[in-house]
């Protein structure tokens, strides 16, 4: 890494394009390629608009099929990928990765001239942002820093608890951070301490401690602006106001979205989005198997149409042996770590959580997602893409789990478990997989479905009432920073909003998170490896495998992009022949 002015730039920002891990032992270090990128400081590169693609045109109503609907898609509340992408639609944020060829990913300025300006001269205490000219919501009214600030403020509101925490925590030097501002709700000030809004263009953040990653953290939809005079609370969700290219037409929750433009947006303003087609439509229901399948026979309206989720299994032979399929084709590495989350509050036994890492059978679980083509086995919580990864293998139960040593570790004890799994095809076809090698191992294992659609709400609950799961998480930017605090820093942990769904709590495992999190980015990568092993000895969490994506389009459908930051199919591109 190498700073550029007072800009730290990352030579590693995007998912790897190759790794031949095999067996249960992870990926292979060598066998990792990673893509380039970094945060630019040249003010063109956050300028509008956005180069021309070569051979698009605007009109038409592109279609893109979902099998469920979004938790959330309020900015505050969104931390799922598929709603981050359709959010890139009709939201935008001070920040934002452009993806350019072979998955480069650079950080420009989104609403704001530049990714953003260190005032302290690399101190990274205090920053600046200073918005475009011309930025408009939805009904023609500005978009000022006080609306930004704002909406970053409702953050730290327990009732929308559910997004990422990296400014609240930021901005209150703390993992509690709502002890004492609550947020705008129930009588607290609109701005948080720490924000200043000066006039309507510049916001600067004030911090008590060193956060050389803000530049990233922004482009998370934490910071999309908010008027206050449209904030719903939690309804808002239904309708938050467009600052992008597209507004919400309308929204039957569990059905359908359906997006059209917005005639206020200026693409002078913004050097991402396009807004080819007149309108967007987000159809809920379809399977896997139904996406595929019609994405397949191309027949009618679906050539116009996207499938949003991955081939299933058994049509993964069927797609990747039809040449003529190719260039309908989506694919690519991912950044996703899908891991086994054990609840510490339920399974309090060291040795019994030991002996779910044992017993759990990789090979059976990749294989109901789809094979080699889809997964490849992980025993780390870091993902290849993060900048220092090291692989290891702290309870090696072999490619497909060793039931003998977790009958051993058990002792004679045949524990009753709840897995709660996610009630969509996925999870369908993973639950008895799971349940097969933990009740091979000695273990009782209750199924328990979760509504896909509050399924990470439902596991960020303190309360909630299952005993395992199985989650997912990329980084949100490519260093340890933004996976082990977010994911094992046990005082981080409230009653709802939880990322930390193992809830487990170490005293002398925190002290050693908040060492690493003072480092700057450039001296931190070595730390960050070792605190992955380290945090892999409580068995806590349990990888299990990286993702690959492998999806279809129709035959009108051009520049939709796999998003190496998201891991997703994005459509700031997307055009209709």
């Amino acid at each position: 890494m190498a700073a550029v002015g007072a800009m730290v730039v990352v030579a590693a920002l995007g998912a790897c394009s190759k790794n031949t891990g095999g067996g249960g032992n992870g990926g292979n270090e060598n066998d990792v390629t990673k893509n380039t990128g970094g945060i630019s400081n040249n003010p063109k590169d956050s300028q509008g608009p956005a180069p021309a693609v070569a051979g698009a045109k605007q009109g038409g109503d592109l279609q893109i099929l979902q099998t469920s609907d979004f938790e959330h898609l309020d900015g505050q509340r969104t931390y799922v990928v598929q709603a981050m992408s359709a959010e890139q639609l009709f939201s935008r944020t001070l920040t934002m990765f452009k993806q350019g060829k072979n998955g480069k990913l650079t950080l420009v300025g989104d609403l704001a001239t530049g990714p953003g300006k260190d005032l302290d001269g690399s101190k990274c205490m205090n920053w600046e942002y200073t918005l475009k000219d011309g930025l408009k919501y939805e009904d023609g009214s500005a978009i000022t820093a006080k609306d930004v600030a704002y909406g970053i403020s409702r953050s730290f509101s327990s009732q929308i608890a559910e997004g990422p925490h990296y400014l609240a925590q930021w901005l209150s030097n703390s993992v509690d951070y709502n002890k004492t501002y609550k947020g705008p709700y129930n009588g607290g000030a609109d701005i948080a301490p720490g924000l200043e809004v000066k006039g309507d263009k510049t916001l600067i953040f004030h911090f008590k401690a060193p956060h050389c990653d803000l530049p990233f953290a922004l482009q998370l939809p934490t910071s999309t602006p908010v008027p206050k005079a449209q904030d719903k609370g939690a309804k808002y969700d239904l309708h938050p106001f467009s600052s992008g290219p597209y507004k919400i037409k309308t929204y039957n929750r569990g059905s359908k979205l359906v997006l059209e433009r917005n005639k206020y947006w200026d693409a002078k303003t913004d050097p991402i989005r396009h807004a080819y087609p007149n309108t967007i439509t987000y159809t809920f229901g379809p399977t896997d198997t139904t996406e595929t399948n019609r994405m397949i026979a191309d027949a009618g309206p679906d050539q116009y149409a996207v499938a949003q989720e991955n081939v299933p299994q058994a049509l993964v032979p069927k797609v990747t042996g039809n040449a003529s399929l190719k260039n309908r084709t989506i694919s690519g590495q991912g950044p996703f770590v899908y891991y086994m989350a054990i609840n510490t509050q339920t399974v309090k036994d060291q040795k019994v959580r030991e002996a779910m890492a044992y017993a759990l059978d990789r090979k059976a679980i990749i294989q109901t997602v789809g094979g080699d083509a889809l997964a490849t086995p992980a025993t780390t919580l870091l993902s290849p893409t993060v900048i220092g990864w090291k692989n290891y293998n702290t309870f090696d139960g072999g490619a497909s789990g060793n039931a003998a040593k977790a009958k051993e570790l058990l002792a004679g004890k045949k524990p009753k478990l709840i897995f709660g799994y996610r009630n969509n095809p996925w999870g369908q076809r993973l639950a008895p997989a799971v349940q097969q090698a933990m009740e091979k191992a000695g273990f009782q294992i209750v199924l328990k479905p979760v509504d896909p659609e509050n399924y990470f709400t439902e596991l960020g609950r303190k309360d909630n009432p299952f005993d395992f799961y199985i989650t997912d998480w990329a980084a949100d930017w490519p260093t340890g920073a933004a996976v082990l605090p977010v994911l094992t820093d046990g005082r981080s942990i409230q009653p709802n909003g939880n990322n930390d769904v193992s809830y487990y709590n170490d005293d002398a495992y925190n002290k050693k998170l908040d060492a690493a999190s003072k480092l700057p980015s450039d001296q931190s990568a070595d730390d960050w490896a070792k605190l992955d092993q380290e945090w892999s000895k409580f068995a806590a969490t349990v990888p299990v495998y990286f993702n690959k994506s492998l999806s279809l389009t129709g035959s009108k459908v051009g520049g939709v992009e796999l998003s190496t930051d998201l891991g997703t199919n994005v459509y700031t591109s997307v055009y209709l022949k």
